[in-house]
């Protein structure tokens, strides 16, 4: 004898639901286990774990090598973020290294320099620092250095030197407007460095390293030592 349609309506029903349980339940052990994960490596980073801090950037930096470079960014600016070196990173404080050249663009049929290695800098410190205060997961510096270094060419040698310094404080960042020059940026940034008279970059000494950071990178340089083969 057929079953009443009412009682396969209900029955039907009653799968619908059952299905829509263990989907919600699933995305909620998903999201749960993503929030722990989450919190797990906040509290290592806010405990100065410095391990567990420069595996958080290292693998963020990792992915930026990796993209391809966002609509509206200068393609030799991108370059610059995807060379950043990571120096030393604490709990506070994150050092990193880049390099900058000259723009140069055929133009008449002749290439001429259209940018200079200090405007490449500028613009590629304020962009890492922007990139390293909010795209960074799970952990939060107060304060990010970038120094830009530029090929410096005699008669005999290419050799690289620091034109850049910029140092930039979380407090500061609040309420900046990132799309404003680099130049202006950088100056409310502390940013050192030093022009020629034909307005050219020179080369510049660097401010002393942070003492937070000396054992991170110490730390950093003996795991490295660690890990190298023997010869």
């Amino acid at each position: 004898m057929p079953r009443p349609k009412a009682d396969l309506m209900n029955e039907g029903v009653a799968i619908t639901f059952a299905v829509i349980f263990v989907i919600v339940g699933l995305i909620g052990l998903v999201l749960f286990k993503e929030m722990r994960t989450h919190t797990y490596w906040r509290q290592l980073a806010a405990a100065n774990d410095l391990d567990a801090i420069r595996g958080l950037l290292e693998a963020e930096i990792d992915h930026w090598r990796r993209m391809r470079p966002p609509k509206g960014i200068n393609a030799a600016v991108w370059a610059g973020v995807q060379g950043m070196e990571l120096l030393a990173a604490d709990a506070g404080h994150v050092q990193i290294t880049t390099s900058a050249e000259p723009e140069m663009r055929v133009i008449g049929g002749k290439s001429q320099q259209v940018a200079t290695a200090l405007d490449i800098a500028l613009a590629t410190a304020v962009r890492i620092t922007e990139m390293v205060f909010y795209d960074v997961a799970d952990y939060l510096p107060q304060v990010v250095r970038v120094d830009v270094y530029t090929t410096f060419r005699d008669a005999t040698r290419a050799t690289p030197q620091p034109i850049l310094s910029m140092s930039a404080d979380r407090a500061d960042a609040v309420g900046l407007d990132w799309d404003a020059e680099a130049r202006e940026i950088a100056l409310a940034f502390n940013a050192t460095y030093d022009l020629g008279p034909s307005g050219e970059p020179r080369p510049i000494e660097l401010p002393p390293m942070a003492p937070a950071l000396a054992a991170s990178l110490a730390q950093a340089e003996e795991a490295a030592e660690t890990a190298a083969p023997d010869p």
